[in-house]
């Protein structure tokens, strides 16, 4: 029966629609605004290609802790225009003191129902921020297995984080360890264990001290004394225990009491930030500084900040790192384009750039790159502050639990800082 003239336009134009839908479909193309947000399941479907071809013209909300100028220009500057340049994407940076304060931004748009169209596309995040974005739902995935980039990474970046599995939620990107540093003309010889490095505090009083938690150096500096005296740090990957951590934390503490009288101005205060402990440090006030970066020390060299007799060392039980991550947030407006970008950001070109242009600890293991990526690699110049990376390798030691990190700080607050204050107020 022939369609009447009335309805014939109408069931053409559906004809038109229904071919589009499966030549579109058949393509691989990313949901539009007028269908739906992308999905984690309609990854099964697409390629990078793929993605990066509809991508084209977007813009890509990437926040990031902003404490690092070099880095801040290294990521506006090349890193910004490459990836305009590759897929046609304008990355917008979002400035953060600290990544709590996008997780504190994301679970407010989670309470006012603000479930597209986010202020975020993508976050540089790890620890204590991801464990509370994962167990308030705040991001998008699993992706991270479906990027290649991901697959270079070690078992123990793509496992877990601060203890929280990862289970796809994240993307491992940047590397990090802790490392002390002294200057040989002073400390020719610096305490590269616990032990020792108590005894060398009660012999040289004034002249130590450490960032007060939550400074994550202040912080993770107080863990290894935790992981000494629980036995090392196997103990501490598994949810949270009361009793692991009470017969850890009680001699901690016992051992931070003891010591009130040795460190700089007598434990009466602590320096509030690393910055603030690297002064003292030039300034000759103290004979020991740190950070979870092991270039720190050639960085500052490099800059002249430092003398060039300056080096850094471990200790000899190791020392904790951790990697770093890039997450979706659950209501990115651009999910796709932050795909596209940290494929980008995890490859072997953009990890070697950024060696380059910031000295930073190469995340990636060596044997999975290509010769002629292994040859780039090795011919960069490494400042003599610098330990060789398979040094660094064989003294790693896993973050603890987060939950762990977080009662270690309560409790130094309430044990120490307060008690000091307390003490203080007396006088």
């Amino acid at each position: 029966m022939r369609p009447s003239s009335a309805s014939s336009p109408r069931l053409v134009k559906q004809w038109l629609w229904l071919a589009l839908a499966i030549l579109t479909a058949g393509c691989g193309s990313v949901p539009t605004e007028r269908d739906r947000p992308l999905q984690p399941a309609d990854l099964d479907r697409l390629s990078l290609p793929s993605l990066a071809g509809q991508v084209r013209g977007s813009t890509v909300s990437l926040a990031m802790w902003a404490g690092d100028e070099p880095r801040n220009r290294h990521f506006r500057g090349s890193v910004t225009e490459e990836v305009a340049r590759r897929f046609g994407i304008s990355l917008r940076f979002v400035p953060l003191a600290d990544a709590a304060d996008v997780v504190n931004k994301l679970l407010n748009e989670r309470r006012a129902g603000r479930s597209t169209r986010g202020s975020v596309d993508l976050v540089w995040i790890n620890g204590e921020n991801f464990r509370t974005a994962r167990q308030g739902d705040l991001l998008w995935g699993p992706f991270a297995d479906w990027l290649p980039g991901s697959r270079l990474y070690p078992a123990i970046a793509r496992a877990r984080d601060f203890g929280t599995p990862i289970e796809g939620y994240e993307a491992p990107w940047l590397r990090a360890q802790f490392v002390l540093a002294h200057d040989t003309v002073r400390l020719a010889d610096p305490p590269r264990s616990i032990p020792a490095l108590v005894e060398w505090i009660r012999t040289h009083p004034g002249r130590f001290t450490y960032p007060a938690p939550p400074d994550f150096t202040g912080s993770v500096f107080l863990r290894h004394l935790l992981y000494h005296f629980g036995g090392g740090a196997a103990a501490f990957q598994e949810s949270f225990d009361e009793g692991v951590f009470r017969r850890a934390a009680e001699p901690t503490f016992q051992l931070l009491r003891e010591l009130r009288p040795f460190p700089w101005r007598q434990g009466e205060t602590y320096p509030p930030t690393l910055r603030e402990l690297d002064r003292l440090f030039v300034n000759q006030e103290i004979d020991l500084t740190m950070s979870y970066s092991p270039t720190f020390a050639s960085e500052r060299i490099a800059r002249g900040e430092y003398p060039p007799t300056v080096r850094t060392f471990v200790f000899e039980s190791g020392t904790i790192g951790n990697f770093s991550y890039l997450a979706i947030p659950f209501n990115a407006g651009n999910p796709a384009g932050a795909l596209v970008v940290i494929d980008y950001l995890q490859s072997v070109e953009a990890l070697v750039e950024q060696v380059e242009a910031l000295g930073i600890l190469f995340p990636l293991e060596a044997e999975q790159l290509s010769p002629e990526w292994r040859t780039r690699l090795g011919s960069l110049p490494r400042g003599a502050a610098t330990l060789p990376e398979a040094q660094l390798t064989r003294a790693l030691l896993p973050e603890a639990n987060a939950q762990y990190l977080e009662r270690l700080e309560e409790e130094w607050r309430k044990e120490i800082l307060l008690q000091d204050l307390s003490a203080e107020s007396r006088r």
